[in-house]
């Protein structure tokens, strides 16, 4: 009971911190986003909040799992990591967009097509693999990978259209700043390599159990 009251207790101070003040600079004037989207569908303030606790838990759980991935890579290729410390930010970003393409969070994404109804399901990791999307050695992490004009560097991994993942942006540039910090610590290497689990909701991995040292050689 004392957890559940602290956890509505931090709600209501999203709620008027955060979200109302948010609202109100919205009705004033729209912007291209989540928030004034719900406004004109006529959400009230606790409809908007309930949306923005999804979207917050969502992007922290599956960029969590992104930045063990990507450590994970970047800490057993030593030419990438130390590629990743030399470039600038849109370097670290396209490599992690690389990552990220071969190994997406979230491996199935739902989507209801026509009048109909009809829902399909998209093999993000297969359409993120396509040779005549991705050219060869699709497998291998390459940040100068060549791209057409409609493919990004992430694939499907965040989406696409209007259903594109709306925090794509902050969560590369957040995995960025952590892992570009955390392999300047001197001596940094994995001790322990984490485990994978599987969630079948999203189709997606769950890694458990990295374990790091710094210091010594």
């Amino acid at each position: 009971m004392i957890g559940f009251m602290r956890g509505q207790v931090r709600a209501l101070l999203l709620l008027y911190r955060d979200v109302k003040p948010a609202i109100r600079e919205r009705r004033r004037a729209r912007r291209d986003d989540v928030i004034s989207h719900l406004i004109e569908e006529g959400y009230r303030d606790m409809e908007i909040l309930s949306e923005c606790l999804t979207y917050g838990a969502a992007g922290m759980i599956t960029t969590r799992e992104f930045i063990t991935m990507a450590g994970w890579h970047l800490l057993e290729q030593p030419t990438l990591r130390q590629r990743f410390l030399d470039t600038d930010e849109a370097g670290r970003i396209a490599i992690l967009e690389e990552i990220l393409r071969l190994e997406p969070v979230v491996g199935l994404l739902h989507r209801t097509l026509g009048d109909e109804g009809d829902i399909v399901g998209i093999d993000v990791r297969a359409a993120n693999a396509d040779e005549e999307a991705f050219g060869g050695c699709p497998h291998q992490i390459d940040p100068d990978r060549q791209l057409g004009d409609r493919v990004g560097r992430a694939g499907m991994a965040f989406g696409d259209g209007e259903h594109r993942c709306p925090g794509a942006q902050v969560a590369l540039l957040e995995s960025a700043i952590f892992l570009d910090q955390l392999l300047r610590v001197p001596g940094l290497r994995m001790s322990t390599e984490p485990k994978m689990g599987w969630n079948a909701l999203i189709a997606g991995y769950e890694l458990r159990g990295l374990r790091l040292e710094c210091g010594g050689e």
